[in-house]
């Protein structure tokens, strides 16, 4: 062992220059082959020493260098073995010139990839708004994102298993045993057909619910926003994309009776209606949190997105810069990926779409991973999670084309704050300002 007296014995009291330029390749070429594999230990002295005193300090005790840190002052050193590192390093500790030491710990890449077969050649929409980050938070609970289109595609293998049920009701017993007005609603409702098969004729919908929820990690497809989130399945929209305000509302409706907490509303038009924003303000004090697509004409906002209380959403491109095609104006709230988005389709397949439509359900899919995490927040709270962690891509601040900026699920659930409360300073609340409904693709 060594000792103080033997450590202060001839040392230079500080270091020289040449220290600066101390590192592993001093060092390496005279360690055995097992030696360069071996973790080691980081070590600080109470004192600051040369790379010559500190070789013969540490081959006292059979310590060999490989490297050090001189801007901290830490040593980084192995005994080439393996076996015997926990007495090594009880030995190290133990001496009066150690400040301390520790073993050489290993870390690992903290991002989440899904297997899904397509999520790396074909869903760079995803990586932008810094999924695989948000993802080692929270990949979203089974509280329900409510789609408000043309109907899910209730068999595709990506989507499938992601289908809201609605367990207070018995299938097929021609009985509305939940008494919402709604025999057998098992998996949601067609409002357009009044029946209880919400199946999509159309494609825009299983797109949309796609990019929010689809089934992720199952080594096939695409992968969705949020992967707990399930999807309930709202027929509103017709095999042409066209519905009415009517049958919206009484989607709205259903949407916040029956426990959706996110509603995604890929469409609109532009006159707003009484009965929509009766039924947008019922289902916003039920707390449900509204997000619409802004529109795709390159003019004003449509309705229901530039109502007050729904959140509007334009596009960015792939620049991750607003899409010329977007609908702009004081309305927008925030921003996301529409251009050339590939999602799931009513084929049982996929397909690529582009427009406001394809955006809307990127913010409804972070806003449920934002509730996940932190399920006591209001829709009031969420909103302004979502605003004041978006990231400005075009003006800074509040502009007509991006709203508070393009939406960040890795700014909005922050690795660092995992296990803890956040509530940025700013209040962001959906813009003030804001017939036959068409979808927006």
């Amino acid at each position: 062992m060594f000792t103080t007296s033997i450590l202060k014995k001839g040392l230079l009291p500080a270091l020289v220059v040449g220290i600066m330029l101390f590192n592993l390749g001093i060092f390496k070429d005279e360690l055995k082959a097992g030696e360069r594999n071996t973790l080691g230990i980081l070590v600080q002295f109470y004192e600051a020493y040369s790379a010559t005193d500190a070789t013969y300090l540490l081959s006292q005790v059979n310590l060999k260098i490989l490297t050090y840190l001189p801007q901290i002052d830490v040593w980084l050193v192995t005994s080439g073995e393996t076996a015997g590192e926990n007495e090594t390093l009880a030995m190290l500790r133990q001496q009066p010139a150690v400040a301390w030491a520790e073993k050489n710990g290993t870390v690992q890449i903290q991002e989440v990839i899904p297997n899904d077969n397509f999520y790396q050649a074909q869903q760079q929409n995803l990586r932008v708004i810094g999924l695989p980050a948000a993802w080692t938070v929270t990949t979203g609970d089974d509280n329900p994102i409510a789609v408000i289109d043309t109907g899910l595609d209730l068999d595709h293998p990506d989507l499938q298993d992601k289908v809201w049920r609605n367990l207070l009701e018995i299938p097929a017993n021609d009985i509305d045993d939940d008494l919402n007005g709604y025999i057998d609603d098992v998996v949601g409702w067609d409002f357009v057909n009044q029946d209880n098969v919400p199946q999509d004729d159309h494609s825009h919908g299983s797109h949309v619910a796609g990019i929010a929820a689809a089934q992720t990690n199952n080594s096939l497809g695409v992968a969705g926003v949020s992967w707990g989130a399930r999807l309930m399945a709202l027929k509103a929209l017709n095999g042409a994309g066209d519905g009415t305000w009517a049958d919206v509302a009484e989607a709205l409706l259903y949407a916040a009776d029956n426990g959706a907490k996110v509603i995604n509303m890929s469409f609109g038009d532009e006159e707003s209606s009484e009965t929509i924003e009766l039924a947008v303000a019922y289902a916003t004090a039920q707390g449900c949190l509204l997000v619409a697509a802004a529109g795709n004409g390159g003019s004003a906002v449509l309705y229901p997105a530039a109502l007050p209380d729904v959140v509007a959403v334009s596009a960015t491109n792939n620049q991750d810069l607003p899409w010329s095609n977007s609908n702009r104006g004081a309305e927008v709230d925030i921003a996301a990926p529409g251009v050339d988005i590939f999602s799931t389709n009513a084929s049982g397949s996929y397909t690529i779409l582009s427009g406001t439509s394809m955006a809307t359900p990127h913010v409804s899919g972070v806003a449920s991973l934002i509730w996940s995490k932190t399920p006591e927040y209001t829709s009031i709270e969420v909103t302004h999670v979502l605003t004041t962690t978006a990231i400005d891509v075009w003006s800074p601040g509040h502009d007509p084309l991006t709203g508070w900026g393009r939406v960040s699920a890795s700014q909005a659930i922050p690795p660092e704050l995992d296990d803890m409360a956040y509530f940025p300073l700013m209040l962001h609340l959906p813009t003030a300002g804001k017939q036959a409904i068409r979808d927006l693709d």
